[in-house]
């Protein structure tokens, strides 16, 4: 379910910038990422999201963007992205996202920030980068966030939670979304913002 997500958000990052060839810019096999020896391990594909999921996810991470756009711009620029560099700043970033804990905001930001990255890959003509990214964002969950997702109840509590629709209306108020809202993302973006100088300075 996860690679399902993650392709599904990517592709709708993509075609939202125009790009209608997105759908075969994410296609393409997980690669292993630098640091893990070996096949990637396999969680197997589960069932495929509902499309309620996807809504949410889609919403909440276009939210989220929207109110922290700064935090994502250029990071071609502030990450200095190159083949060899990319996934290195990708799981730094992650890395510190997750350093203090699992909640939905940050997992929502997971997905901002891989999304914000495969736009910045292709508008600087590393769209080859797109499939990898996208691999990256596969592993990470599987690897570092399904036990978390399994233990709340999976991905269609994420969805009862933060969907447009009755269901989600009914197990949330306005008070508990803009609770969730504020304190999940703007955590999340700040520690976006802080990963991105320290790499900079790295670079220095």
């Amino acid at each position: 379910m996860n690679r399902d997500l993650v392709e599904f958000y990517v592709r709708y990052k993509l075609c939202q910038r125009g790009w209608a060839e997105g759908e075969g810019l994410v296609a393409g096999p997980a690669p292993v990422p630098p640091s893990v020896p070996g096949p990637a391990p396999s969680v197997g594909p589960g069932p495929a999201p509902s499309s309620r999921v996807k809504e949410a996810l889609r919403d909440s991470a276009v939210e989220f963007e929207l109110r922290f756009s700064r935090a994502f711009s250029d990071l071609h620029r502030q990450l200095h992205l190159t083949p060899s560099t990319a996934y290195t700043s990708f799981a730094s970033v992650m890395d510190e996202v997750f350093r203090d804990g699992v909640n939905w905001g940050r997992v929502v930001g997971l997905f901002a920030f891989g999304g914000a990255l495969c736009v910045e890959c292709v508008d600087k003509d590393m769209s080859h980068m797109v499939h990898r990214i996208v691999g990256w964002m596969t592993v990470y969950l599987d690897e570092h966030i399904q036990d978390w997702i399994n233990q709340q109840g999976g991905w269609d509590v994420f969805a009862d939670l933060y969907g447009r629709d009755a269901a989600a209306m009914s197990c949330r108020s306005e008070e508990s979304f803009r609770q969730w809202l504020f304190a999940g993302v703007t955590l999340v973006a700040g520690v976006v913002v802080g990963s991105l100088l320290v790499l900079v300075h790295r670079r220095l």
